[in-house]
């Protein structure tokens, strides 16, 4: 079974629903989660929905100054290795 990646789109459409604007585009990945505006909770949803959909903890890893494409990195090397 081929392993589902995760893309940009994916990483934006999941800052979006936890609170990004919707205006923001592909730059905003570059952008650390402090400088974006969201916050530890905001974090922690986001790393609930990635356990939901890859099966991938990064509850501990996801910090103010990781940065939505590291994420992106993160999850996709951590998919790989799984």
């Amino acid at each position: 079974m081929p392993v589902e990646k995760i893309t940009d789109e994916d990483v934006l459409q999941l800052l979006i629903a936890v609170g990004l604007d919707k205006a923001a585009g592909a730059e905003s990945l570059a952008r650390s989660f402090e400088e974006l505006d969201l916050d530890s909770l905001a974090r922690m949803e986001i790393a609930t929905r990635i356990q939901d959909r890859y099966d991938i903890d990064v509850e501990e890893d996801l910090t103010a100054e990781q940065t939505p494409e590291g994420l992106r990195r993160m999850v996709t090397e951590r998919r790989l290795v799984a």
